[in-house]
């Protein structure tokens, strides 16, 4: 396994070692005593940096970057709270928007910004609408996870219809890694807080 793969596992395994600290804490201690907004603000921050690190670790590949920048969002926002997702979408999709100008992949640079942005209100609305303001099961997050991946190729497509070709490559290319990165990674993090809160056995 190369450097790039070394670094996309474990950009896909941070939003699951800061799910279980930020879980943690919100059991004890000051942080759960936090009001909630300041929480939220909070979570989103960090959960929104590691949407950046999951970009800035990606794999280059055809002008695009395989990576898992949805994982940290779709986490923040179905595990901790509808703001905390918004804020780390906005925080991911504005960074990946800037990232062209060292270097990200610029093919599926719109793309890649609108589907971060969208994970975070995607979450938002799951965790709300869906889900009730309660933490989804570990399998209903990967599900979330594989799907969210589909809406983001998606997009490449439909960002890049002029280039169906490259597209096509993009895509091909992306489609598995991607799909198991941030589907695992939002699997592993909703799966930890069941174990955690006792609920899985």
């Amino acid at each position: 396994m190369n450097d790039s793969y070394i670094k996309l596992s474990i950009a896909a395994l941070l939003p699951v070692v800061a799910t279980v600290l930020l879980y943690s804490l919100d059991r004890i201690g000051l942080f759960a005593k936090m009001k909630y907004w300041p929480k939220q603000i909070l979570i989103g921050i960090v959960f929104g940096g590691l949407a950046i690190i999951g970009t800035e670790w990606g794999i280059p590949i055809n002008g695009a970057q395989v990576n898992c920048r949805d994982a940290a969002v779709l986490a923040g926002g179905l595990l901790f709270g509808a703001p905390a997702g918004i804020i780390a979408g906005v925080i991911g999709g504005v960074e990946r928007w800037i990232a062209v100008a060292w270097g990200v992949g610029t093919f599926t640079r719109v793309a890649c910004s609108v589907s971060t942005i969208l994970a975070g209100f995607y979450a938002a609305a799951l965790r709300k609408y869906m889900f009730e303001d309660k933490k989804p099961g570990w399998l209903l997050s990967l599900a979330i996870g594989i799907v969210m991946e589909v809406v983001h190729l998606t997009m490449v497509f439909i960002t890049n219809m002029a280039t169906p070709e490259k597209a096509m490559s993009v895509v091909e290319a992306c489609t598995l890694p991607m799909v198991i990165a941030n589907g695992v990674s939002v699997m592993l993090a909703a799966l930890f807080i069941e174990i955690i809160s006792h609920d899985f056995f």
